[in-house]
Protein backbone atom coordinates (compact mmCIF):
# COMPACT_ATOMS: atom_id res chain seq x y z
CA UNK A 1 0.00 0.00 0.00
CA UNK A 2 1.62 3.24 -1.18
CA UNK A 3 -0.04 5.24 1.58
CA UNK A 4 2.43 3.76 4.05
CA UNK A 5 5.39 4.64 1.82
CA UNK A 6 4.19 8.22 1.49
CA UNK A 7 3.72 8.55 5.25
CA UNK A 8 7.18 7.09 5.90
CA UNK A 9 8.75 9.51 3.42
CA UNK A 10 6.88 12.43 4.99
CA UNK A 11 8.04 11.50 8.50
CA UNK A 12 11.64 11.35 7.33
CA UNK A 13 11.49 14.71 5.54
CA UNK A 14 9.64 16.44 8.39
CA UNK A 15 12.42 15.36 10.77
CA UNK A 16 15.06 16.61 8.32
CA UNK A 17 13.30 19.99 8.22
CA UNK A 18 13.52 20.24 12.01
CA UNK A 19 9.89 19.65 12.91
CA UNK A 20 8.34 17.29 15.42
CA UNK A 21 5.04 15.59 14.71
CA UNK A 22 3.61 12.37 16.08
CA UNK A 23 0.85 11.68 13.62
CA UNK A 24 1.19 12.19 9.87
CA UNK A 25 -1.88 11.05 8.01
CA UNK A 26 -2.66 10.65 4.33
CA UNK A 27 -6.22 10.43 3.13
CA UNK A 28 -7.98 9.78 -0.16
CA UNK A 29 -9.19 12.91 -1.99
CA UNK A 30 -12.77 12.60 -3.19
CA UNK A 31 -11.83 14.10 -6.55
CA UNK A 32 -9.21 11.99 -8.45
CA UNK A 33 -7.95 15.22 -10.02
CA UNK A 34 -6.40 16.01 -6.64
CA UNK A 35 -4.27 12.88 -6.63
CA UNK A 36 -4.32 9.36 -5.25
CA UNK A 37 -3.54 10.51 -1.72
CA UNK A 38 -3.47 13.87 0.01
CA UNK A 39 -1.99 15.19 3.26
CA UNK A 40 -2.41 18.38 5.30
CA UNK A 41 0.88 17.86 7.15
CA UNK A 42 2.15 21.32 6.12
CA UNK A 43 -0.85 22.96 7.77
CA UNK A 44 -0.16 20.94 10.93
CA UNK A 45 3.45 22.18 10.98
CA UNK A 46 2.62 25.85 10.39
CA UNK A 47 2.25 26.53 14.12
CA UNK A 48 5.67 25.05 14.90
CA UNK A 49 9.09 26.63 14.83
CA UNK A 50 11.64 24.72 12.79
CA UNK A 51 14.92 23.78 14.45
CA UNK A 52 16.63 24.21 11.07
CA UNK A 53 17.82 27.68 10.09
CA UNK A 54 15.97 28.93 7.04
CA UNK A 55 16.03 32.36 5.39
CA UNK A 56 12.74 33.39 3.78
CA UNK A 57 10.55 36.46 3.64
CA UNK A 58 7.52 34.17 4.07
CA UNK A 59 8.52 33.00 7.50
CA UNK A 60 7.28 34.58 10.69
CA UNK A 61 9.38 35.23 13.78
CA UNK A 62 10.92 32.24 15.56
CA UNK A 63 11.38 30.34 12.28
CA UNK A 64 7.62 29.85 11.68
CA UNK A 65 6.62 29.61 8.02
CA UNK A 66 3.46 29.76 5.98
CA UNK A 67 2.03 26.27 5.36
CA UNK A 68 2.36 26.64 1.58
CA UNK A 69 6.07 27.34 1.95
CA UNK A 70 6.47 24.23 4.13
CA UNK A 71 4.51 22.20 1.57
CA UNK A 72 6.79 23.41 -1.23
CA UNK A 73 9.85 22.43 0.78
CA UNK A 74 8.44 18.97 1.39
CA UNK A 75 7.48 18.55 -2.28
CA UNK A 76 10.98 19.48 -3.42
CA UNK A 77 12.66 17.07 -1.03
CA UNK A 78 10.35 14.13 -1.58
CA UNK A 79 10.69 14.29 -5.36
CA UNK A 80 14.48 14.48 -5.10
CA UNK A 81 14.63 11.12 -3.33
CA UNK A 82 15.40 8.16 -5.58
CA UNK A 83 13.14 5.90 -3.51
CA UNK A 84 10.19 8.24 -4.05
CA UNK A 85 10.79 8.46 -7.79
CA UNK A 86 10.22 4.71 -8.02
CA UNK A 87 6.52 5.05 -7.25
CA UNK A 88 5.57 8.76 -7.35
CA UNK A 89 4.68 10.36 -10.66
CA UNK A 90 4.42 13.84 -9.13
CA UNK A 91 3.50 15.77 -6.00
CA UNK A 92 1.44 18.95 -6.23
CA UNK A 93 1.04 21.73 -3.69
CA UNK A 94 -2.57 22.87 -3.63
CA UNK A 95 -4.56 25.57 -1.91
CA UNK A 96 -3.15 26.87 1.35
CA UNK A 97 -0.64 24.04 1.65
CA UNK A 98 -2.14 20.63 0.88
CA UNK A 99 0.14 18.02 -0.67
CA UNK A 100 -1.41 15.85 -3.38
CA UNK A 101 0.40 12.65 -4.39
CA UNK A 102 0.05 10.93 -7.77
CA UNK A 103 1.21 7.28 -8.06
CA UNK A 104 2.94 6.11 -11.24
CA UNK A 105 0.74 3.89 -13.45
CA UNK A 106 3.36 1.13 -13.49
CA UNK A 107 3.50 1.17 -9.69
CA UNK A 108 -0.28 0.82 -9.54
CA UNK A 109 0.05 -1.99 -12.06
CA UNK A 110 2.36 -3.87 -9.70
CA UNK A 111 -0.39 -3.66 -7.09
CA UNK A 112 -2.80 -5.18 -9.61
CA UNK A 113 -0.59 -8.27 -9.86
CA UNK A 114 -0.67 -8.67 -6.10
CA UNK A 115 -4.46 -8.44 -6.08
CA UNK A 116 -4.92 -11.06 -8.79
CA UNK A 117 -2.33 -13.41 -7.31
CA UNK A 118 -4.15 -13.78 -3.98
CA UNK A 119 -7.49 -15.40 -3.32
CA UNK A 120 -7.80 -13.30 -0.17
CA UNK A 121 -6.51 -9.77 -0.54
CA UNK A 122 -6.49 -8.55 3.04
CA UNK A 123 -3.49 -10.34 4.51
CA UNK A 124 -2.20 -8.43 7.54
CA UNK A 125 1.49 -8.69 8.23
CA UNK A 126 2.34 -11.17 10.95
CA UNK A 127 2.24 -9.24 14.20
CA UNK A 128 4.56 -9.67 17.14
CA UNK A 129 2.86 -11.78 19.80
CA UNK A 130 2.77 -8.87 22.23
CA UNK A 131 1.06 -6.64 19.62
CA UNK A 132 -1.84 -8.98 18.90
CA UNK A 133 -5.20 -7.82 20.19
CA UNK A 134 -7.89 -10.12 21.52
CA UNK A 135 -11.22 -8.47 20.88
CA UNK A 136 -14.62 -9.64 22.04
CA UNK A 137 -17.56 -8.51 19.91
CA UNK A 138 -20.88 -8.98 21.68
CA UNK A 139 -23.91 -8.63 19.45
CA UNK A 140 -27.31 -9.98 18.29
CA UNK A 141 -28.99 -10.01 21.77
CA UNK A 142 -32.43 -11.37 20.84
CA UNK A 143 -34.56 -12.12 23.88
CA UNK A 144 -36.16 -15.54 23.92
CA UNK A 145 -39.95 -15.68 23.75
CA UNK A 146 -40.03 -12.55 21.56
CA UNK A 147 -39.94 -11.91 17.83
CA UNK A 148 -36.65 -11.55 15.94
CA UNK A 149 -37.35 -8.16 14.40
CA UNK A 150 -35.80 -5.68 12.02
CA UNK A 151 -33.81 -4.04 14.85
CA UNK A 152 -32.12 -7.38 15.57
CA UNK A 153 -31.34 -7.65 11.86
CA UNK A 154 -29.35 -4.42 12.00
CA UNK A 155 -27.60 -5.51 15.19
CA UNK A 156 -26.49 -8.91 13.92
CA UNK A 157 -25.50 -7.51 10.51
CA UNK A 158 -23.45 -4.75 12.11
CA UNK A 159 -21.87 -7.04 14.71
CA UNK A 160 -20.75 -9.65 12.19
CA UNK A 161 -19.29 -7.06 9.80
CA UNK A 162 -17.40 -5.42 12.67
CA UNK A 163 -16.04 -8.84 13.65
CA UNK A 164 -14.82 -9.51 10.12
CA UNK A 165 -13.30 -6.05 9.79
CA UNK A 166 -11.36 -6.57 13.03
CA UNK A 167 -10.19 -9.98 11.79
CA UNK A 168 -9.11 -8.47 8.47
CA UNK A 169 -7.01 -5.97 10.43
CA UNK A 170 -5.14 -8.85 12.12
CA UNK A 171 -6.96 -9.15 15.45
CA UNK A 172 -8.09 -12.32 17.20
CA UNK A 173 -11.85 -11.93 17.46
CA UNK A 174 -14.35 -13.71 19.70
CA UNK A 175 -18.07 -13.52 18.95
CA UNK A 176 -20.48 -13.55 21.89
CA UNK A 177 -24.23 -13.25 22.18
CA UNK A 178 -26.02 -12.19 25.38
CA UNK A 179 -29.69 -13.16 25.44
CA UNK A 180 -32.46 -12.42 27.87
CA UNK A 181 -34.13 -15.73 28.69
CA UNK A 182 -35.56 -14.87 32.10
CA UNK A 183 -37.42 -11.90 33.50
CA UNK A 184 -40.69 -10.05 33.07
CA UNK A 185 -40.78 -10.35 29.28
CA UNK A 186 -40.63 -14.15 29.59
CA UNK A 187 -43.35 -14.11 32.21
CA UNK A 188 -45.56 -12.08 29.85
CA UNK A 189 -44.96 -14.60 27.05
CA UNK A 190 -45.68 -17.61 29.29
CA UNK A 191 -48.91 -15.97 30.48
CA UNK A 192 -49.84 -15.47 26.82
CA UNK A 193 -49.00 -19.10 26.02
CA UNK A 194 -51.30 -20.32 28.79
CA UNK A 195 -54.03 -17.94 27.66
CA UNK A 196 -53.83 -19.21 24.07
CA UNK A 197 -53.80 -22.80 25.31
CA UNK A 198 -56.96 -22.15 27.29
CA UNK A 199 -58.55 -20.87 24.09
CA UNK A 200 -57.77 -24.11 22.26
CA UNK A 201 -54.25 -23.84 20.86
CA UNK A 202 -52.43 -27.19 21.04
CA UNK A 203 -48.64 -26.78 21.32
CA UNK A 204 -48.07 -30.18 19.70
CA UNK A 205 -49.65 -28.82 16.50
CA UNK A 206 -46.84 -26.28 16.12
CA UNK A 207 -44.42 -28.22 13.95
CA UNK A 208 -42.05 -25.78 12.22
CA UNK A 209 -39.63 -23.36 13.87
CA UNK A 210 -41.34 -20.49 12.09
CA UNK A 211 -44.75 -21.51 13.47
CA UNK A 212 -43.35 -21.76 16.98
CA UNK A 213 -41.63 -18.37 16.72
CA UNK A 214 -44.78 -16.70 15.41
CA UNK A 215 -46.82 -18.30 18.19
CA UNK A 216 -44.42 -17.02 20.86
CA UNK A 217 -44.46 -13.56 19.31
CA UNK A 218 -48.25 -13.58 19.46
CA UNK A 219 -48.20 -14.85 23.05
CA UNK A 220 -45.77 -12.15 24.15
CA UNK A 221 -47.82 -9.43 22.46
CA UNK A 222 -50.93 -10.73 24.22
CA UNK A 223 -49.19 -10.82 27.61
CA UNK A 224 -47.58 -7.39 27.20
CA UNK A 225 -50.94 -5.81 26.39
CA UNK A 226 -52.68 -7.55 29.28
CA UNK A 227 -49.93 -6.46 31.71
CA UNK A 228 -50.59 -2.80 30.85
CA UNK A 229 -54.38 -2.94 30.70
CA UNK A 230 -55.57 -5.61 33.15
CA UNK A 231 -54.68 -5.56 36.85
CA UNK A 232 -55.60 -9.20 37.34
CA UNK A 233 -53.36 -10.24 34.45
CA UNK A 234 -50.59 -8.02 35.78
CA UNK A 235 -50.73 -9.80 39.14
CA UNK A 236 -50.69 -13.20 37.45
CA UNK A 237 -47.71 -12.26 35.26
CA UNK A 238 -45.79 -10.93 38.28
CA UNK A 239 -46.45 -14.22 40.05
CA UNK A 240 -45.09 -16.17 37.07
CA UNK A 241 -41.99 -13.97 37.12
CA UNK A 242 -41.36 -14.73 40.80
CA UNK A 243 -41.76 -18.45 40.20
CA UNK A 244 -39.25 -18.27 37.32
CA UNK A 245 -36.55 -16.90 39.61
CA UNK A 246 -37.42 -19.49 42.26
CA UNK A 247 -37.20 -22.27 39.61
CA UNK A 248 -40.72 -23.38 40.50
CA UNK A 249 -41.51 -26.66 38.64
CA UNK A 250 -44.97 -25.25 37.90
CA UNK A 251 -43.49 -22.86 35.29
CA UNK A 252 -39.99 -24.25 34.61
CA UNK A 253 -41.15 -27.04 32.29
CA UNK A 254 -43.09 -24.67 30.02
CA UNK A 255 -40.21 -22.15 30.21
CA UNK A 256 -37.65 -24.74 29.12
CA UNK A 257 -39.85 -25.99 26.27
CA UNK A 258 -40.57 -22.55 24.84
CA UNK A 259 -37.02 -21.31 25.48
CA UNK A 260 -35.73 -24.15 23.29
CA UNK A 261 -38.18 -23.13 20.57
CA UNK A 262 -36.70 -19.64 20.55
CA UNK A 263 -33.08 -20.78 20.61
CA UNK A 264 -33.58 -23.31 17.80
CA UNK A 265 -35.29 -20.61 15.76
CA UNK A 266 -32.45 -18.15 16.42
CA UNK A 267 -29.90 -20.78 15.40
CA UNK A 268 -31.67 -21.09 12.06
CA UNK A 269 -31.43 -17.32 11.56
CA UNK A 270 -27.74 -17.28 12.55
CA UNK A 271 -27.05 -19.93 9.90
CA UNK A 272 -28.84 -17.82 7.28
CA UNK A 273 -26.69 -14.84 8.28
CA UNK A 274 -23.46 -16.86 8.20
CA UNK A 275 -22.85 -16.24 11.90
CA UNK A 276 -21.33 -18.64 14.41
CA UNK A 277 -20.87 -17.50 18.00
CA UNK A 278 -17.98 -18.63 20.18
CA UNK A 279 -20.16 -18.34 23.26
CA UNK A 280 -23.81 -17.79 24.11
CA UNK A 281 -24.46 -16.07 27.43
CA UNK A 282 -27.88 -15.98 29.09
CA UNK A 283 -29.47 -13.88 31.80
CA UNK A 284 -30.49 -17.07 33.61
CA UNK A 285 -26.83 -18.07 33.64
CA UNK A 286 -25.36 -14.84 35.07
CA UNK A 287 -28.14 -13.62 37.35
CA UNK A 288 -27.02 -15.65 40.39
CA UNK A 289 -23.40 -14.50 40.16
CA UNK A 290 -24.54 -10.94 39.48
CA UNK A 291 -26.58 -10.97 42.68
CA UNK A 292 -23.59 -12.37 44.62
CA UNK A 293 -21.28 -9.64 43.28
CA UNK A 294 -23.70 -6.96 44.41
CA UNK A 295 -24.09 -8.42 47.91
CA UNK A 296 -20.33 -8.93 48.30
CA UNK A 297 -19.70 -5.26 47.55
CA UNK A 298 -22.38 -3.54 49.62
CA UNK A 299 -20.61 -0.79 51.54
CA UNK A 300 -17.67 -0.86 49.13
CA UNK A 301 -19.07 -0.04 45.69
CA UNK A 302 -22.82 -0.34 46.23
CA UNK A 303 -25.17 0.82 48.98
CA UNK A 304 -28.54 -0.06 50.42
CA UNK A 305 -31.34 2.40 49.87
CA UNK A 306 -34.91 1.97 51.09
CA UNK A 307 -34.73 -1.82 50.93
CA UNK A 308 -33.01 -1.94 47.53
CA UNK A 309 -29.32 -1.99 46.59
CA UNK A 310 -28.07 0.74 44.25
CA UNK A 311 -24.94 1.97 42.51
CA UNK A 312 -24.80 5.69 43.21
CA UNK A 313 -22.91 6.90 40.15
CA UNK A 314 -23.47 10.65 40.47
CA UNK A 315 -19.97 11.03 41.88
CA UNK A 316 -18.71 9.81 38.50
CA UNK A 317 -20.93 12.27 36.61
CA UNK A 318 -23.45 9.53 35.81
CA UNK A 319 -26.77 8.45 37.29
CA UNK A 320 -27.93 5.98 39.93
CA UNK A 321 -29.05 2.48 38.96
CA UNK A 322 -30.88 -0.14 41.03
CA UNK A 323 -29.07 -3.49 41.22
CA UNK A 324 -31.30 -5.46 43.59
CA UNK A 325 -34.93 -4.48 43.95
CA UNK A 326 -36.84 -4.43 47.24
CA UNK A 327 -37.80 -8.06 46.77
CA UNK A 328 -34.11 -8.93 46.58
CA UNK A 329 -34.24 -9.94 42.93
CA UNK A 330 -31.39 -8.95 40.61
CA UNK A 331 -32.20 -6.31 38.02
CA UNK A 332 -30.83 -6.24 34.49
CA UNK A 333 -27.97 -4.17 35.91
CA UNK A 334 -26.90 -6.86 38.38
CA UNK A 335 -27.00 -9.45 35.62
CA UNK A 336 -24.72 -7.19 33.54
CA UNK A 337 -22.10 -7.42 36.30
CA UNK A 338 -22.33 -11.22 36.24
CA UNK A 339 -22.00 -11.10 32.45
CA UNK A 340 -18.90 -8.92 32.66
CA UNK A 341 -17.16 -11.41 34.94
CA UNK A 342 -18.23 -14.37 32.76
CA UNK A 343 -16.89 -12.69 29.60
CA UNK A 344 -13.59 -11.87 31.28
CA UNK A 345 -13.15 -15.48 32.42
CA UNK A 346 -14.13 -16.88 29.02
CA UNK A 347 -11.98 -14.65 26.79
CA UNK A 348 -9.52 -12.52 28.83
CA UNK A 349 -9.95 -9.87 26.15
CA UNK A 350 -8.04 -6.65 25.44
CA UNK A 351 -11.18 -4.92 24.20
CA UNK A 352 -14.87 -5.78 24.36
CA UNK A 353 -17.12 -4.15 21.78
CA UNK A 354 -20.78 -4.18 22.79
CA UNK A 355 -23.08 -3.60 19.81
CA UNK A 356 -26.09 -2.09 21.54
CA UNK A 357 -28.68 0.53 20.54
CA UNK A 358 -28.05 4.22 21.12
CA UNK A 359 -30.86 4.37 23.68
CA UNK A 360 -28.73 2.23 26.04
CA UNK A 361 -25.74 4.60 26.04
CA UNK A 362 -26.37 6.04 29.51
CA UNK A 363 -27.05 2.62 30.98
CA UNK A 364 -23.82 1.13 29.60
CA UNK A 365 -21.74 4.08 30.82
CA UNK A 366 -22.94 3.35 34.34
CA UNK A 367 -22.34 -0.39 34.05
CA UNK A 368 -18.83 0.04 32.62
CA UNK A 369 -18.01 2.31 35.55
CA UNK A 370 -19.49 -0.19 38.02
CA UNK A 371 -17.30 -2.95 36.56
CA UNK A 372 -14.23 -0.71 36.86
CA UNK A 373 -15.08 -0.04 40.50
CA UNK A 374 -15.33 -3.78 41.12
CA UNK A 375 -12.12 -4.59 39.25
CA UNK A 376 -9.67 -2.10 37.71
CA UNK A 377 -8.90 -4.71 35.04
CA UNK A 378 -11.97 -3.52 33.11
CA UNK A 379 -10.74 0.09 32.80
CA UNK A 380 -10.56 1.23 29.16
CA UNK A 381 -11.46 -2.25 27.88
CA UNK A 382 -15.23 -1.87 27.43
CA UNK A 383 -16.57 -0.09 24.33
CA UNK A 384 -20.16 0.68 23.43
CA UNK A 385 -20.72 0.66 19.67
CA UNK A 386 -24.10 2.33 19.48
CA UNK A 387 -26.42 2.11 16.52
CA UNK A 388 -29.60 3.95 15.60
CA UNK A 389 -33.10 2.80 14.90
CA UNK A 390 -34.28 1.21 11.67
CA UNK A 391 -36.93 3.38 10.07
CA UNK A 392 -39.24 2.19 7.34
CA UNK A 393 -39.66 4.33 4.24
CA UNK A 394 -43.32 3.39 4.01
CA UNK A 395 -46.06 2.73 6.51
CA UNK A 396 -47.30 -0.22 4.46
CA UNK A 397 -44.82 -2.69 5.93
CA UNK A 398 -46.30 -4.68 8.80
CA UNK A 399 -46.13 -8.10 10.38
CA UNK A 400 -48.42 -10.57 12.03
CA UNK A 401 -46.76 -10.08 15.42
CA UNK A 402 -48.08 -6.92 17.03
CA UNK A 403 -46.52 -3.83 15.49
CA UNK A 404 -43.14 -5.48 14.99
CA UNK A 405 -41.60 -6.01 11.56
CA UNK A 406 -40.17 -9.52 11.88
CA UNK A 407 -37.17 -10.89 10.02
CA UNK A 408 -39.26 -13.66 8.47
CA UNK A 409 -41.76 -11.20 7.02
CA UNK A 410 -39.02 -8.90 5.75
CA UNK A 411 -36.99 -11.73 4.21
CA UNK A 412 -40.05 -13.15 2.44
CA UNK A 413 -40.98 -9.74 1.03
CA UNK A 414 -37.47 -9.07 -0.24
CA UNK A 415 -37.25 -12.56 -1.76
CA UNK A 416 -40.48 -11.97 -3.69
CA UNK A 417 -39.01 -8.87 -5.30
CA UNK A 418 -35.60 -10.39 -5.97
CA UNK A 419 -37.23 -13.46 -7.50
CA UNK A 420 -39.35 -11.27 -9.74
CA UNK A 421 -36.28 -9.36 -10.92
CA UNK A 422 -34.27 -12.55 -11.44
CA UNK A 423 -36.92 -14.13 -13.68
CA UNK A 424 -37.75 -10.95 -15.57
CA UNK A 425 -36.95 -11.01 -19.29
CA UNK A 426 -35.60 -7.48 -18.87
CA UNK A 427 -32.88 -8.67 -16.48
CA UNK A 428 -29.55 -9.03 -18.35
CA UNK A 429 -28.03 -12.47 -17.85
CA UNK A 430 -25.47 -14.26 -20.01
CA UNK A 431 -25.45 -17.66 -18.29
CA UNK A 432 -28.02 -20.42 -18.21
CA UNK A 433 -29.09 -20.92 -14.59
CA UNK A 434 -31.21 -23.88 -13.46
CA UNK A 435 -33.98 -23.59 -10.87
CA UNK A 436 -31.90 -24.93 -7.97
CA UNK A 437 -29.09 -22.46 -8.59
CA UNK A 438 -31.62 -19.67 -9.10
CA UNK A 439 -33.16 -20.36 -5.67
CA UNK A 440 -29.69 -20.20 -4.12
CA UNK A 441 -28.95 -16.93 -5.90
CA UNK A 442 -32.27 -15.40 -4.82
CA UNK A 443 -31.52 -16.30 -1.17
CA UNK A 444 -28.01 -14.84 -1.32
CA UNK A 445 -29.10 -11.68 -3.10
CA UNK A 446 -32.06 -11.17 -0.76
CA UNK A 447 -29.84 -11.40 2.31
CA UNK A 448 -27.29 -9.17 0.59
CA UNK A 449 -30.01 -6.60 -0.08
CA UNK A 450 -31.10 -6.56 3.57
CA UNK A 451 -27.59 -6.49 5.02
CA UNK A 452 -26.23 -3.81 2.68
CA UNK A 453 -29.25 -1.60 3.38
CA UNK A 454 -28.28 -1.72 7.05
CA UNK A 455 -24.52 -1.33 6.55
CA UNK A 456 -24.47 1.60 4.13
CA UNK A 457 -25.45 3.91 7.00
CA UNK A 458 -23.10 5.07 9.73
CA UNK A 459 -23.80 2.84 12.77
CA UNK A 460 -24.68 5.82 14.99
CA UNK A 461 -27.32 7.15 12.58
CA UNK A 462 -30.81 5.84 12.02
CA UNK A 463 -31.19 3.59 8.97
CA UNK A 464 -34.10 4.02 6.58
CA UNK A 465 -35.04 0.74 4.95
CA UNK A 466 -36.63 1.07 1.51
CA UNK A 467 -37.58 -2.36 0.26
CA UNK A 468 -37.70 -1.38 -3.42
CA UNK A 469 -34.36 0.44 -3.42
CA UNK A 470 -32.74 -2.37 -1.44
CA UNK A 471 -33.21 -4.85 -4.31
CA UNK A 472 -32.38 -2.52 -7.19
CA UNK A 473 -29.69 -3.59 -9.67
CA UNK A 474 -29.15 0.05 -10.61
CA UNK A 475 -28.93 1.87 -7.30
CA UNK A 476 -26.83 2.04 -4.15
CA UNK A 477 -27.62 -1.51 -3.11
CA UNK A 478 -26.09 -4.84 -2.21
CA UNK A 479 -27.51 -6.54 -5.32
CA UNK A 480 -25.85 -3.87 -7.48
CA UNK A 481 -22.43 -4.75 -6.02
CA UNK A 482 -23.17 -8.48 -6.21
CA UNK A 483 -24.25 -8.13 -9.84
CA UNK A 484 -21.06 -6.19 -10.64
CA UNK A 485 -19.03 -9.09 -9.24
CA UNK A 486 -21.07 -11.63 -11.24
CA UNK A 487 -20.60 -9.51 -14.38
CA UNK A 488 -16.82 -9.48 -13.88
CA UNK A 489 -16.79 -13.24 -13.38
CA UNK A 490 -18.89 -13.72 -16.52
CA UNK A 491 -16.34 -11.73 -18.56
CA UNK A 492 -13.50 -13.85 -17.19
CA UNK A 493 -15.39 -17.09 -17.92
CA UNK A 494 -16.19 -16.03 -21.46
CA UNK A 495 -12.55 -15.14 -22.03
CA UNK A 496 -11.43 -18.42 -20.41
CA UNK A 497 -9.13 -16.13 -18.47
CA UNK A 498 -6.51 -17.51 -16.12
CA UNK A 499 -4.44 -14.72 -14.62
CA UNK A 500 -0.78 -14.73 -15.57
CA UNK A 501 1.73 -12.18 -14.25
CA UNK A 502 3.05 -11.48 -17.76
CA UNK A 503 3.26 -9.55 -20.00
CA UNK A 504 2.31 -6.48 -17.98
CA UNK A 505 4.23 -7.41 -14.82
CA UNK A 506 7.54 -6.20 -16.20
CA UNK A 507 6.42 -2.60 -16.13
CA UNK A 508 5.72 0.44 -18.28
CA UNK A 509 7.44 -0.89 -21.38
CA UNK A 510 4.55 -3.30 -21.75
CA UNK A 511 1.88 -0.57 -21.61
CA UNK A 512 1.03 0.56 -25.10
CA UNK A 513 0.11 4.23 -24.93
CA UNK A 514 -1.51 6.11 -22.08
CA UNK A 515 -3.90 4.40 -19.74
CA UNK A 516 -7.52 5.27 -20.40
CA UNK A 517 -9.15 7.30 -17.62
CA UNK A 518 -11.42 4.39 -16.66
CA UNK A 519 -8.43 2.03 -16.46
CA UNK A 520 -6.47 4.33 -14.18
CA UNK A 521 -9.54 4.95 -12.02
CA UNK A 522 -9.85 1.21 -11.40
CA UNK A 523 -6.15 0.89 -10.56
CA UNK A 524 -6.46 3.84 -8.17
CA UNK A 525 -9.45 2.37 -6.38
CA UNK A 526 -7.84 -1.06 -6.05
CA UNK A 527 -4.83 0.60 -4.43
CA UNK A 528 -7.14 2.10 -1.80
CA UNK A 529 -8.81 -1.15 -0.70
CA UNK A 530 -6.44 -2.12 2.10
CA UNK A 531 -6.51 1.42 3.49
CA UNK A 532 -10.32 1.48 3.40
CA UNK A 533 -10.53 -1.82 5.29
CA UNK A 534 -8.06 -0.55 7.89
CA UNK A 535 -9.95 2.73 8.30
CA UNK A 536 -13.31 0.96 8.60
CA UNK A 537 -11.84 -1.40 11.21
CA UNK A 538 -10.25 1.37 13.28
CA UNK A 539 -13.48 3.38 13.38
CA UNK A 540 -15.93 0.45 13.59
CA UNK A 541 -17.58 1.80 10.43
CA UNK A 542 -18.65 -0.83 7.88
CA UNK A 543 -20.38 1.97 5.94
CA UNK A 544 -16.90 3.18 4.88
CA UNK A 545 -16.29 -0.15 3.14
CA UNK A 546 -19.85 -0.30 1.74
CA UNK A 547 -19.42 3.13 0.15
CA UNK A 548 -16.07 2.08 -1.33
CA UNK A 549 -17.54 -1.08 -2.87
CA UNK A 550 -20.31 0.93 -4.47
CA UNK A 551 -17.76 3.33 -5.98
CA UNK A 552 -15.63 0.45 -7.28
CA UNK A 553 -18.68 -1.27 -8.78
CA UNK A 554 -19.71 1.95 -10.51
CA UNK A 555 -16.19 2.48 -11.85
CA UNK A 556 -16.07 -1.08 -13.18
CA UNK A 557 -19.45 -0.84 -14.88
CA UNK A 558 -18.41 2.41 -16.58
CA UNK A 559 -15.18 0.70 -17.71
CA UNK A 560 -17.22 -2.30 -18.93
CA UNK A 561 -19.55 -0.08 -20.95
CA UNK A 562 -16.86 2.06 -22.58
CA UNK A 563 -14.15 -0.46 -23.45
CA UNK A 564 -13.77 -3.75 -25.23
CA UNK A 565 -12.28 -6.15 -22.67
CA UNK A 566 -11.85 -9.63 -24.12
CA UNK A 567 -10.21 -8.76 -27.45
CA UNK A 568 -7.93 -6.04 -28.78
CA UNK A 569 -4.41 -4.83 -28.01
CA UNK A 570 -5.28 -4.03 -24.39
CA UNK A 571 -7.09 -7.31 -23.65
CA UNK A 572 -4.47 -8.65 -21.24
CA UNK A 573 -4.46 -5.46 -19.20
CA UNK A 574 -8.24 -5.15 -19.18
CA UNK A 575 -8.80 -8.76 -18.23
CA UNK A 576 -6.31 -8.32 -15.38
CA UNK A 577 -8.26 -5.24 -14.27
CA UNK A 578 -11.48 -7.24 -14.39
CA UNK A 579 -9.82 -9.99 -12.36
CA UNK A 580 -8.68 -7.46 -9.75
CA UNK A 581 -12.14 -5.95 -9.47
CA UNK A 582 -13.69 -9.39 -8.99
CA UNK A 583 -11.22 -10.31 -6.23
CA UNK A 584 -11.78 -7.08 -4.33
CA UNK A 585 -15.56 -7.04 -4.68
CA UNK A 586 -15.78 -10.60 -3.38
CA UNK A 587 -13.39 -9.93 -0.50
CA UNK A 588 -15.11 -6.67 0.40
CA UNK A 589 -18.56 -8.24 0.37
CA UNK A 590 -17.27 -11.12 2.49
CA UNK A 591 -16.01 -8.66 5.11
CA UNK A 592 -19.49 -7.12 5.18
CA UNK A 593 -20.93 -10.60 5.70
CA UNK A 594 -22.44 -10.79 2.21
CA UNK A 595 -22.05 -13.71 -0.19
CA UNK A 596 -21.11 -13.20 -3.85
CA UNK A 597 -22.97 -15.37 -6.37
CA UNK A 598 -20.73 -16.34 -9.28
CA UNK A 599 -23.65 -15.87 -11.65
CA UNK A 600 -26.75 -13.68 -11.60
Amino acid sequence: MFKQKIEEDLKKIVRELGYSINDIVCDIPKNPAFGDYTSNVALQLANQSSDVSYQSSDKTDNQKKAPRVIAQEIESRIMSQESSKEYLEKVEVAGSGFLNFFIKPEALMANLHQVCDYSSLVKPEVQLEEDKKKILVEYAHPNTHKAFHIGHVRNITLGESISRLLEAAGNEVFRANYQGDIGLHVAKALWGVKKLQSEGTELVNLSSLKQKAEFLGKAYSLGATAYEENETAKTEISDINKKLYLKDPEVVQLWEQTRKWSLDYFDDIYQKFGVKFDRLFFESEVEVRGKELVKENIGKVFEEDDGAVIFRAEKHGLHTRVLLNKAGNPTYEAKELGLGEAEKEAFNFDKAVHVVGTDQAGYLQVMFKALEELDSWYKNREIHLSYGLVKLSTGKMASRTGNVVTFDWLFDEVKKRVGKIATSSATPRNDNIDSEELDDIVNKVSLGAIKFSMLKYSPSSDATFNIEKSVSLQGDSGPYVQYSYARAKSVLRNAKYDYQPTPIKSGPTEITGELEKEERDLLRQMEHFEFIVSKASDTYSPNTLAEYLLDLAKAFNLFYQKHQIISGSQAELRLALTCGVAVILKQGLYILGIESPERM
